[in-house]
């Protein structure tokens, strides 16, 4: 199960450039700039006017209220075909728990997987991984501060599966158990839940909840509840928040799916109608969180943080009216967000920039409250100079609104934005349809078609003016409801903010003079000069494959894969052997930068900044990649931006750009994310893990600052231009709504003018192998009772199709073996995982990995169950129940898989790096006959007891109760921005 908690994330975004020409200021008022246009009546016009009458709401969602209270929403949806997705939505969560309950909201969520009127113990989890669902994907239910939802996804081919879906819907609504015994075995699984977020995160989580909703219940009612509590309460406390809350009037039923809808809806009143109205029960009242006057700040440093972040936010108390008007506000403040996060994400770019990465972000948060946010992650000691820049464009914007270019790209790309949405509408999921109807219950608003959506963004979008988007600016620049987070690394002589400094910067701020924003942009074209087309001098068709394969004049070859999964996307991707394989050691490093420091400067005239303005309104992008044993590229493009996909794949292998000043912003933000790196217990875990199996080869080994400060610029461009020099090594690959005799002028155009000789290349055996034998290692890192351990078989293994397959159902029947005995049966861990593999290059090598976390105390127990299970499997397989799973679950998930041009994509270039047929896609191995007798004798094979690597991270033996605070978090109040 998740618990669900809206954090304050820090976006990384690393977009580069430069620009070049002025370009022309708006206006923000008719009384001039700079005077406030915040409280600005927008008046409906004739568009608006005309709207209303065409609006005819979701007429595809049948919805209804129960005589008892309980909501329902039906609709039919065939994507993805022969599924439904289901859900119980209960409006309740953890802000509801009483002194005695905290954590209880979050762990009544779990006991509905342990027996409910209808079904015993495990058996829900057991009948749908029967029915090929898997536990997680597919089953799972989340809790938070307000909600609780319950999630399953079925098959629809039978009519039984459905019926017994809404039935254990109907038992988590009202049966649950809640056997005592069968409480205190969860108590152990949830503890395990709770251990696995500890971390420098969680102890910033626990600081920053209780300052930023203090005065209200969020304050200290996160979901996952006090571990001590956890362990002791009373199961009459349990029983009682399930009595309270869960009843039919606070609850919605909500069912998606390729069926009959009117037959579902039967069952829906059949089943949940029958359920009393409630009474006697405590009022749901909405909980609140108390608005300020002023700006409240706090700083947090942890000695395991490895870098700074600051964050400014307004909370404003949620909106709820439902009208066009304050669609409209919505839309400008949208249209705000999107160009200040542009403007910021500029000045990042450069040399010196005051932050290293920056977001906007604009939604919600919590239920009761709405959110924009600025986050940025700054140089160790930058806190202040970042603080101070953010609030310096906030105020440029407010003072001045936004340049034409700026409100002409953000329309532009907003509207092209809906109009992909729009184009895709037939192919909207279930998933998405489910969400939609999850928020109309729990937050109300109108509940809109897609159609209504569209044709409301078409009209306002077109014509939000920019005094309404200088308005939503000014809304955001004043100290009220706001909120600044510092977060820093606490290690010795780490430079230390605090509240006092910042509140300093916020005053200096608000009394400095901001001048007016001048954007520069430039002429060039993205391609200067169209290229001599080449031809296809071959052609071949596979129709059992769907595929076509042509070969062109300069030795390239394409593969193409028309399909009608998706009305708006065609695939990318091309591949040719070689990669940092034939590089000496010396140039390793630099063959790893190439890429990027293509991708940071732009292609052909323009930076990264100019390409992505001269790409406004179009769905079309590339990026390219070095690795280990390949170079590459891949992308996507909706069918009528084709062209401009085929254009920049055309420049990325014939002018990567030179860009000393994007080169220089991208060192920076590398050394500072190096600085503290190794502070963190996982990196530590994660290097030694990687350092062992590749036996300490010098390419395994972390970044350091030495080696990032030998980069070259020169030096990575010369190897990318090296890699990419000949087109002929490369098939281009091309999946989704597609025509090939449409895309064969672009082919001919665009790829086979490349340079190319078609001179075969391949990848070098460099002779890195993992250890033959056993190797075990502890790594004692880090402050929090939770440890982490891997155990990865490998050795050698006969390569081929059916040995794959074999060795992928092994990992799926062991993780669901290891799950009843480390989860279920023992309360041991909240989750393992297992994953297995088979390469044949540079020699064929299986790897099974097996990873898992708990109490520290319990690392070495719980690692004898694993080598127990292992050996039960390796003697007599795994139980006939567990290989129908795998099996049904493999075949279930081919049925989606088939229809996603993703798959198809990653499929048509392994058969060809591997040299399989690819007639043989659909014949896969094992996938209706897998028995016990393969999973041991795959056992056998890929878990050889005599090599394995395991490595178990745990913590240092003194920890600090809580992180530090830099000062007192006390509020502040500087003058209005």
């Amino acid at each position: 199960m998740i618990t669900r908690i809206h954090h304050l994330s820090i976006a990384a975004v690393l977009l580069l450039g430069a620009c070049a020409r002025p370009s022309t200021q708006i206006p923000a008022s008719t009384s001039g700039g700079g005077e406030s246009v915040a409280d600005t009546v927008v008046q409906p016009d004739s568009t608006e006017q005309a709207l209303r009458p065409q609006l005819t709401g979701d007429t595809a969602v049948i919805t209804d209220t129960l005589p008892n209270g309980l909501v329902y929403y039906v609709r039919r949806n065939a994507e993805p075909r022969a599924r439904a997705e289901l859900r119980l939505v209960v409006n309740a969560g953890s802000v509801l728990e009483e002194q005695d309950q905290r954590g209880l909201a979050h762990f009544l969520e779990h006991m509905a997987f342990n027996g409910t009127r209808r079904f015993a113990k495990h058996e829900i989890v057991d009948y749908l991984e029967r029915a090929g669902m898997r536990f997680g994907p597919d089953i799972n239910a989340y809790t938070s501060f307000d909600e609780t939802v319950y999630m399953l996804q079925l098959p629809t081919d039978s009519a039984a599966l459905v019926g017994t879906g809404m039935r254990i819907l109907r038992d988590w609504a009202t049966g649950i158990s809640l056997d005592s015994a069968e409480i205190d075995a969860e108590r152990g699984v949830v503890l395990e839940e709770w251990r696995r977020r500890l971390g420098a995160g969680s102890r910033i989580s626990d600081r920053q909840y209780p300052f930023l909703y203090a005065g209200s219940r969020y304050a200290d009612r996160l979901p996952i509840g006090d571990p001590e509590l956890l362990r002791t309460f009373k199961p009459e406390a349990l029983r009682r928040f399930y009595h309270d809350w869960y009843r039919p009037e606070l609850m919605a039923v909500v069912a998606v799916g390729d069926f009959d809808a009117r037959a579902v809806e039967a069952m829906i009143r059949e089943e949940f109608g029958a359920i009393p109205r409630s009474a006697g029960t405590p009022e749901r009242t909405p909980s609140t969180i108390p608005e300020r006057d002023s700006t409240r700040t706090q700083v947090t440093v942890d000695p395991e943080l490895p870098s700074t972040a600051v964050s400014i936010n307004w909370y404003r108390p949620a909106p709820r009216d439902t009208s066009l008007a304050a669609y409209r506000r919505a839309v400008a403040e949208s249209m705000f967000a999107g160009i200040i996060g542009e403007r910021m994400n500029d000045i990042s770019l450069q040399p010196g920039a005051p932050f290293l990465n920056v977001s906007s972000y604009l939604g919600g948060s919590l239920r009761p409250i709405a959110t924009f946010s600025l986050n940025a992650s700054v140089a160790q000691g930058g806190a202040e100079r970042g603080l101070a820049a953010m609030l310096t464009e906030l105020r440029r914007a407010a003072r001045y609104g936004f340049t034409a270019d700026e409100l002409g790209r953000e329309r532009t790309q907003s509207l092209r934005s809906w109009e992909q949405i729009y184009a895709e509408r037939a192919k909207t999921t279930s998933g998405q349809f489910t969400g939609q109807y999850v928020g109309h219950f729990l937050q109300g608003g109108a509940l809109r078609s897609l159609d209504d959506e569209y044709n409301i963004n078409r009209a306002l979008i077109s014509r939000i003016t920019p005094a309404e988007v200088q308005a939503a600016a000014q809304r955001f620049v004043d100290a009220r409801d706001r909120v600044v987070l510092v977060t820093a690394p606490g290690g010795e002589g780490a430079p230390r903010p605090t509240e006092q400094r910042l509140a300093a910067v916020m005053d200096s701020v608000a009394s400095a003079e901001v001048s007016p924003f001048v954007e520069t942009s430039s002429d060039a074209p993205l391609l200067a000069r169209m290229p001599e087309p080449g031809r296809v001098v071959a052609e071949d068709s596979v129709p059992e494959a769907g595929i076509t394969r042509w070969t062109l004049s300069n030795g390239a070859h394409v593969v193409l894969k028309p399909t009608d999964f998706s009305d708006d996307q065609i695939l990318f991707a091309a591949l040719s052997p070689g990669g940092t394989s034939l590089l000496p050691d010396s140039l390793f490093r630099a063959g790893q930068a190439a890429t990027t420091a293509v991708q940071l400067a732009g292609v052909g005239q323009l930076s990264v900044t100019e390409l992505q303005r001269r790409l406004t309104g179009k769905v079309a992008g590339v990026g390219s990649f070095v690795g280990e044993r390949e170079e590459g590229m891949s992308g996507l493009a909706a069918p009528r931006d084709v062209e401009t996909l085929f254009q920049l794949v055309h420049l990325y292998f014939t002018q990567p750009r030179r860009d000393t000043v994007a080169w220089q912003a991208y060192l920076q933000r590398g050394r500072e994310a190096l600085r503290n790196r190794t502070v963190t217990p996982q990196s530590a875990f994660g290097d030694s893990l990687r350092a062992i199996l590749a036996q300490n080869d010098v390419r395994s080994r972390p970044y350091s600052m030495a080696t990032f400060d030998s980069l070259d610029l020169d030096r990575s461009l010369a190897i990318y231009r090296q890699r990419f020099a000949d087109a002929g090594g490369f098939t281009f690959y091309f999946v989704g709504n597609l025509r090939p005799d449409s895309l064969r002028p672009l082919v001919e155009r665009y790829l086979a003018s490349l340079p190319g000789t078609g001179t075969p290349e391949s990848a070098r055996d460099r002779g890195v192998r993992p250890p033959a034998g056993i190797v075990r290692r502890t790594i004692r890192r880090g402050l929090e009772p939770s440890a982490r351990t891997a155990i990865v078989f490998t050795g050698p293994a006969p390569f081929s199709r059916e040995n794959r397959a074999a060795a992928a159902s092994l990992a799926d029947a062991l993780e669901i073996r290891l799950r009843e005995k480390l989860r279920e049966s023992l309360g041991g861990t909240y989750s393992v995982s297992v994953g297995a593999s088979l390469s044949r290059d540079p020699v064929p090598l299986a790897t099974v990995s097996i990873e898992f976390g708990s109490a520290p105390e319990r690392v070495d127990e719980l690692t004898r169950v694993v080598f127990a299970e292992i050996d039960t499997v390796r003697a007599g397989g795994v139980p006939a129940d567990v290989v129908d799973k795998v099996r049904e679950a493999q075949r279930r998930e081919k049925e989606v898989s088939v229809r996603e041009n993703s798959f198809w994509l990653y499929t048509l270039m392994e058969y060809d790096r591997l040299g399989w047929d690819v007639r043989g896609i659909d014949d896969a191995p094992l996938s209706g006959s897998l028995t016990t007798a393969q999973v041991r004798d795959a056992a056998r094979l890929f878990l050889d007891p005599r090599r394995f690597v395991q490595v178990s991270l745990v913590p240092e033996a003194v920890r600090p109760a809580a992180p530090t605070p830099a000062a007192p978090a006390t509020p502040t109040a500087p003058a209005g921005n």
